[in-house]
């Protein structure tokens, strides 16, 4: 105890623990608050070298560090001083790249570590055995970094003299160096501990070698498979790897190693941990070492950017930037959503606040984009951009005078304006422009939707976005029903807010739902321009199926129990696979081989093309979301093949076994190339044995909601109106999708019937976009008018168009003229009894 007292009572320890919180406040500063400019970065650093002088100057004065004075706490305490102020250096001078979160830890890990030894006597043996383990880890990881800053460790004994700045290329030596001397201070010849060193530096090694092993395999796995890849299918190289590579987390780095990580230049060619020439991402010693000792990749950059968006979702660059968006990030977002349960409809307003965290100054001018998944059947209806701190709503235009519009005012002029188009797939891009450094920029984007209808239940979904990080974002949700919801399931973390409204505030989440009981659709109607809408439930009408053959799309998603019921099903009639570049022929001979080979696809392209009579062919698919959609294809065989068999407008029988279907079969449908049913195996065979499958039909007058299980009609004839714009909305957008069909994907002449429809409805179409300009001159400039007879963009709580405000000023002074000349004569009466 005495031995303890006087450590606490050690003034030099106690001051070299109070510098090192001072240094590590004015690091996480640094850390925390975002600099103005790189001069702060080098102010912060200052603050800490300062400190760090200071400490080493009062040792030396101390004369603590001569021998017998127990100077190795103190030394080691200064070490770590020391090291705080390396990392504030590192973040000016930029040795090491930004550390990966497990090497942060382990770094301050083993820093504490250093920090007990100076207690050791008094904690139990285990705890010290557990202390000299970390202490062969620290051995280790110093050791690294002094491999790998060695060259700068010349600079940095030969400049000393300038302000001792240099030495910081030292620090990982002489931690290296003072470990060894805790160690062999500390062991008190027990044998336990020496084992409990080595064990740290031999676990650590055989880890590293493990782990570069595993890399080296992936490597050479990797590009053998993509090598194999180039199969005469029509498809790029990099989907025929996709579909069969492993997802594991060393895979994933192997993929984006060399442009998301600090690796050596080219493996073979460069001297031990070479320094790399791109902008290095993450640092990270496993990377670092196992590229070293295993090599990279030699796959275009391209094709893995497509292989990392298929496999883990990564955000690629789909969007054309006309400027830098690198350092934005959404600090908030405020979602709103208003329910029609007998209906199955929805609308949802989500207001997303997008923040540059980049320096504050005119040039700083970035640009955010972000893309939204929408449900099936799902539109936008509704743009705002705040300008000068007032909400601008957006203007329906034709997307090519959208596009122009945008690109001509971003790309030259660097004002104000939003857009919104439609993507393939049912997604839509939002931009916004500029994003000026330090400042935040409000857009809102409105969408209409249909409900799921699952087994007896109304789902709403979250709808999802992908673009400037959320990670860190605040989120307000408001869902509200129109009418009071009978078995709501909801997240516990809404509140209810009496029987129709729930409410949620914090952290932003992707996936959230809610559910209720369906009761049906109720008989309402909306009347617009002498045509009414309404929603009726859809009932399938089945059609005659003279199918010859059958193809079964077999990917990882089916299981061997499926294939063989499937399969059973079938036995009167030939079924095809495709698999290895062609059509093959499934036979109770081989099944289980085709089976095996098709199983370990994550997922399928089927070739629709090669099917020889396509209206009379039964495809049976199920699906994963994880695969790549046609525009991620690009210009090649297969979807060159594929256009031109749309355009032939064939449709194949399509059934799917469960689940959605994938971004490829997707997109198909939107182009109404199938005869399209879903459900169990018994349902199939239910079909087969009638000889029946549903009939499409959808018309001018009506279209299926399929996901909704409902059908919305469209008559001539005027009506009391009781039902919300959404009815004309969502018939609009998908009575277009139907009419357009392949040329979604085709292209060629469109009716000028479907763009007056898509601006009557106010919605963005492959054919229409919204968009928000800074002044009327723009507008005018660009030929965009607003539209007098349109739906205009949709609101929360609104269930006809929101009158803009001249024409509230213009409904205002009807009213008053109208109550004038209702009211004249009581009026001019009085008036002429105050005169008399």
């Amino acid at each position: 105890m005495r031995i303890l007292e006087t450590r606490l009572k050690d003034n030099m320890y106690n001051f070299g623990v109070v510098v090192l919180v001072l240094t590590l406040i004015f690091f996480c500063i640094g850390e925390v608050i975002p600099p103005k400019g790189e001069d702060e970065y080098i102010a912060w650093f200052f603050a800490n070298h300062f400190f760090t002088c200071a400490y080493f100057i009062t040792l030396l004065i101390s004369g603590r560090l001569r021998k017998r004075r127990d100077g190795l706490p103190l030394m080691i305490l200064f070490l770590l001083i020391f090291l705080v102020s390396a990392y504030s250096l590192n973040r000016y001078f930029a040795v090491f790249a930004r550390s990966a979160t497990w090497f942060a830890i382990t770094i301050i890990l083993c820093s504490v570590n250093y920090l007990a030894f100076a207690y050791l006597r008094f904690l139990p043996v285990l705890v010290r055995l557990c202390m000299f383990f970390l202490l062969g880890l620290s051995f280790c990881c110093f050791l690294y970094m002094t491999v790998y800053i060695f060259p700068f460790s010349l600079y940095g004994m030969m400049g000393f003299f300038l302000l001792g700045i240099p030495l910081h290329a030292i620090l990982p030596l002489l931690l290296c160096v003072y470990t060894i001397r805790v160690w062999w201070k500390s062991r008190q010849q027990r044998r336990s501990y020496d084992i409990a060193f080595f064990s740290g530096i031999g676990a650590t090694v055989l880890f590293v070698v493990f782990y570069a092993l595993l890399w080296r395999v992936s490597v050479v796995e990797i590009e053998k498979q993509y090598n194999a890849s180039a199969i005469d299918n029509g498809l790029p190289q990099w989907v025929n790897l996709v579909s069969k590579l492993s997802t594991d987390p060393v895979t994933q780095k192997v993929l984006v190693a060399d442009i998301g990580f600090s690796v050596p230049d080219n493996w073979g060619e460069d001297n031990l941990f070479g320094r790399s020439r791109r902008e290095p991402v993450l640092h990270d010693p496993l990377v670092m070492i196992s590229a070293c000792l295993g090599g990279t990749l030699y796959i275009p950059w391209e094709d893995r950017a497509h292989i990392l968006e298929t496999l883990y979702d990564h955000q690629s660059d789909k969007e054309l930037h006309l400027w830098s968006d690198e350092d934005l990030v959404t600090s908030h977002v405020q979602t709103a959503t208003q329910i029609w349960p007998a209906l199955r409809l929805a609308y949802t307003e989500k207001t997303i606040s997008v923040k540059n965290d980049g320096e504050k100054n005119r040039f700083n001018q970035q640009e955010a984009i972000y893309r939204f998944q929408l449900p099936e059947g799902a539109v936008v209806s509704s743009l705002s951009l705040w300008i000068n701190n007032r909400e601008e709503k957006g203007i329906l235009t034709t997307k090519a005078k959208a596009d122009s519009a945008y690109t001509s005012i971003v790309g030259h002029e660097r004002r104000d304006p939003s857009v919104v188009h439609w993507r393939e797939g049912n997604v839509v891009a939002v931009r916004v422009f500029p994003v000026l450094g330090g400042e935040e920029r409000q857009f809102r984007i409105g969408i209409t939707a249909p409900l799921s209808l699952e087994y007896g239940q109304l789902v709403y979904r979250n709808i999802p976005f992908k673009g400037p990080s959320a990670a860190g974002a605040r989120e307000k949700v408001d869902v509200r029903f129109e009418t009071v919801p009978v078995d709501l399931n909801y997240s516990v973390a809404f509140g209810h807010e009496g029987k129709q409204t729930l409410m949620n505030t914090g952290g932003y989440r992707e996936l959230w739902a809610v559910s209720l009981k369906d009761e049906g659709l109720a008989h309402q109607v909306f009347s617009n321009k002498d045509v009414t809408y309404t929603a009726v439930p859809y009932r399938k009408e089945q059609g005659e199926a003279d199918i010859k053959t059958a193809y079964l799309d077999i990917n990882s998603a089916w299981t061997a129990a499926e294939v063989n019921e499937v399969f059973s099903l079938l036995k009167n009639y030939r079924v095809w696979v495709y698999a290895d570049g062609k059509l093959q022929e499934m036979t109770v001979i081989n099944r289980d081989e085709l089976f095996a080979r098709l199983s370990v696809q994550r997922f399928s392209l089927f070739p629709f093309h090669k099917i020889a009579d396509p209206d009379r062919s039964l495809v049976i698919t199920k699906s994963i979301m994880q695969s790549p959609g046609i525009s991620d294809l690009g210009d090649c065989t297969f979807t060159n093949d594929l256009k031109q068999w749309l355009g032939a407008s064939h449709h194949v029988m399509l059934f799917n076994l469960g689940g959605e279907l994938s971004p490829y079969l997707r997109t198909l449908k939107e182009c109404r190339a199938f005869r399209y049913d879903d459900g169990e195996t018994g349902h199939l065979r239910a079909l087969l044995q009638a000889r029946v499958f549903p009939q499409d039909i959808e018309n001018d007058q009506r279209v299926v909601i399929e996901a909704a299980d409902m059908v919305i009609t469209a008559q001539p004839g005027t009506g009391g109106t009781t039902a919300p714009d959404h009815l004309q909305r969502l018939f609009a957008y998908n009575h277009i999708m139907h009419e357009m069909g392949p040329h979604l994907l085709t292209g060629g002449e469109t009716a000028d019937t479907l763009i007056a429809a898509a601006k009557e409805a106010h919605i963005v179409t492959p054919l229409s976009s919204l968009i928000v300009l800074e002044t009327q001159a723009d507008y005018d400039r660009f030929n965009i008018k607003d539209s007098n007879g349109s739906l205009k963009n949709a609101a929360i709580q609104n269930k006809g168009a929101v009158p803009e405000p001249h024409e509230w000023v213009l409904i205002i002074m009807a009213v008053l003229l109208l109550i004038g000349l209702k009211y004249r004569t009581v009026f001019s009466k009085r008036f002429n009894w105050i005169n008399g």
